[in-house]
């Protein structure tokens, strides 16, 4: 329950490295190779064989919330749950997803680019009431005598390994066909959806409970089972050397699919739909329900707001004491039937016009969808070349309408490598615990040339 608690925690604080690719003007940089992440009809521009560095080479890391890390930390790094419930102000919600690389190939021949890409894929998620926050700002005994819900709360995180095969065709001078199949392998998954928390007190008893109502679904490498000597379900770690390959067992699919069309020789249209897929979950895979009640006796009840206070319990150790409580409430049950997770699908269109052989006007929107939650970017970006290796692309992003984020992306390509760097918010670039939306990504490629000398 701990790794349960930290996941949370981690979700409010600054969460993991939403939606790769969305809004960032990687897409814009025509020499390189991973722009078609975002279109596969996009085309390897190098001429060489592109091999992106393990790890780094496309790594991307986003976050789109209505807080930022800074709300619960300042900046000598403690935290302050009242600062966070004060500033929030309204239920908190994040969507977050990192991508990390593994291998990178690209190859253009005969008018058609070849592709391989393996990553690991993380997508985040989540929502919460604001009032638990002062909940366990102040502890219990401001509570004892009360009735109170909070709630809900929902937390959805996947990690999952994606292995890809890419391939564009040039039909002819106008037109350009991609597409990109993936293999998607699961590796961990947790699902907690509208959980409540009620406290209320037995007076005639002195005894103050905290009921979750609720269920959660996990899966991975873990072990569940129920230990009847303590009374309590117990998830503990199970990992094997195979869990970190590839393990044919939560299987899943995804597809990636889009056009160029080039009407003239300056103006360029393209249209892609991207991550059209799902995941599966059955091996490893549970159902919790919390079934009880957590009980305090009066005289065991503590306060969170004063350290020098008699009954002082820090806010994080006592949240974690919490959760450390949660496996004596709660029942678990292994999946019967597979289950299918649709994924973020994105639809991603972008036009080109050509101003020189130096210059060109970029126009972008970025639609992500998932859960009839809507998310959209559309971007306007400058693109210049400075010589002939390096490339500069700067404009604007508008974020669901409301708000405006400027952008900057630049690549520098050398005979045998190239390095690139993409944000579609430069300001919290260089703040980022002030950022409540960015996107970044960056690599490293090194580049072979397939010529006969």
């Amino acid at each position: 329950m701990r790794l349960i608690t930290l996941t949370f925690l981690f979700l409010i604080v600054c969460c993991m490295p939403a939606n790769a690719q969305n809004g960032s003007p990687l897409q814009f940089l025509s020499k390189v190779s991973q722009s078609s992440l975002a279109n596969p009809a996009f085309h390897n521009q190098t001429e060489k064989l592109v091999i992106g560095l393990p790890v780094l080479s496309g790594a991307t890391f986003g976050w789109n919330a209505n807080f930022s890390p800074n709300y619960i930390f300042s900046e000598n790094f403690s935290y302050s749950f009242d600062n966070f419930y004060q500033l929030l102000g309204e239920p908190g919600n994040a969507a977050s997803s990192a991508t990390l690389p593994l291998i990178y190939l690209s190859l253009l021949k005969n008018n058609k680019t070849y592709s391989l890409s393996i990553s690991e894929k993380i997508l985040v998620s989540g929502n919460f009431d604001h009032e638990i926050l002062k909940f366990i700002d102040l502890g219990l005994i401001p509570y004892y005598g009360k009735e109170e819900e909070y709630g809900p709360i929902s937390l959805k995180a996947q990690i999952y390994r994606e292995l890809a095969f890419s391939y564009a065709q040039k039909i002819d001078k106008n037109w350009s066909v991609g597409i990109r199949p993936k293999v998607l392998f699961g590796k961990f998954f947790y699902d907690i959806e509208n959980m409540y928390l009620n406290v209320q007190t037995l007076n005639d008893r002195q005894l103050m409970q905290i009921i979750p109502n609720g269920s959660y679904q996990i899966s991975g490498p873990i072990d569940v089972q129920f230990d009847p000597l303590e009374n309590k379900t117990i998830i503990k770690p199970d990992l094997t050397a195979s869990d970190y390959f590839f393990k044919f067992k939560n299987l899943g699919a995804g597809i990636d699919f889009g056009f160029s069309y080039t009407p003239n020789q300056n103006t360029t249209i393209a249209l892609a739909v991207v991550d059209l897929g799902f995941t599966t979950l059955k091996y490893r895979s549970y159902n919790n329900t919390f079934t009880g009640t957590i009980d305090y006796a009066e005289e065991n009840l503590y306060q969170s707001t004063n350290p020098d206070a008699p009954n002082y319990f820090e806010p994080k150790e006592a949240l974690l004491a919490l959760t450390d409580s949660l496996p004596y409430v709660t029942s678990a049950e292994a999946f019967t039937k597979r289950q299918y997770q649709l994924l973020p699908v994105k639809i991603n269109l972008m036009a080109t016009q050509h101003l020189n052989d130096r210059m060109k006007l970029n126009f972008s929107d970025n639609l992500s969808y998932h859960k009839g939650e809507a998310k959209n970017y559309l971007s306007a970006y400058f693109n210049i070349l400075l010589g002939t290796r390096f490339e500069l692309s700067s404009g604007v992003n508008l974020y669901n309408t409301e708000q405006i984020l400027p952008g900057f992306a630049c690549s520098y390509t050398g005979k045998g490598a190239q390095v690139y760097l993409a944000t579609n918010n430069i300001y919290k670039l260089v703040q980022p615990s002030k950022a409540k939306n960015i996107n970044l990504c960056l690599g490293v490629n090194f580049l072979f040339s397939t010529q006969p000398k």
